[in-house]
């Protein structure tokens, strides 16, 4: 037992040490070895077997990917769902007196048109770059429909239903790492020679993201006017004598 906890610390501190020794040892291993071995070969043979396959240096960079991505998709889920991304306040000016109608209309309007889309256009492009470094076998386009589309998605069903919104950026990003992940494609040379590419793609990202804050600006002005309406025709309901 001392010598396969040896043979375990040495694994961690000399690289490829237990795929060197298990060489060895399968060189020295005679012919006729019989089944039956003892409790000490079982273990030599797990460490072995462990040496040859999937090591916890493989595993960690792959959680520590799962784990960044989870977090970034549960931040970003809880903004990007809200209708109102950015709430109301009340600002004041440096004598309290509360900031003019005019100037919030114009810092709401800088917010949406200015801030909104590149918050957008960041969540779209580490999705995207994200999902083709875990599967470099996926192609741009299908990649840009994706991310595009999850968006797109989430921003129309916040006018409608949050809770909706939140569910579909959150979840279906998950839904799609975990089946990339039953199939991998790593290939980092494949990733370093597709770089030079990345530039069109981003440029197309961005034309995209100009569409979906025309839709934003659709959405708002509609929810508006239905919300007025709404207003309207309960304000011209009788109130009935108590």
């Amino acid at each position: 037992m001392n010598k396969i906890f040896i043979l375990f610390i040495l694994s961690f501190a000399v690289p490829d040490f237990l795929f060197v020794y298990g060489q060895s040892n399968t060189d020295l291993m005679p012919l006729n070895t019989p089944n039956n071995t003892s409790t000490s070969n079982l273990f030599e043979n797990a460490i072995l077997q462990y040496a040859s396959g999937v090591r916890f240096k493989d595993v960690l960079p792959v959680a520590i990917g799962i784990l960044a991505f989870s977090y970034f998709i549960w931040k970003t889920s809880s903004i990007l769902s809200k209708r109102e991304v950015f709430p109301h306040k009340l600002r004041y000016t440096a004598s309290g007196i509360p900031q003019s109608l005019i100037k919030s209309r114009i810092f709401y309007a800088v917010k949406y048109i200015v801030i909104f889309p590149i918050i957008m256009y960041g969540w779209v492009v580490v999705c995207f770059f994200f999902m083709y470094a875990l599967n470099t076998s996926l192609s741009y386009d299908i990649l840009t429909l994706i991310m595009v589309g999850i968006i797109t998605a989430s921003r129309i069903a916040a006018h409608w239903n949050e809770k909706l919104a939140e569910d579909i950026m959150k979840f279906l990003p998950f839904n799609l790492l975990f089946t990339l992940l039953l199939n991998p494609n790593l290939n980092s040379e494949k990733i370093i020679d597709s770089i030079p590419g990345f530039l069109p793609i981003m440029l197309e990202l961005t034309i995209f993201i100009g569409f979906i804050g025309l839709l934003e600006v659709i959405m708002k002005v509609t929810y508006f006017l239905v919300g007025k309406i709404r207003h309207h025709s309960d304000d011209s309901l009788p109130i009935e004598p108590t």
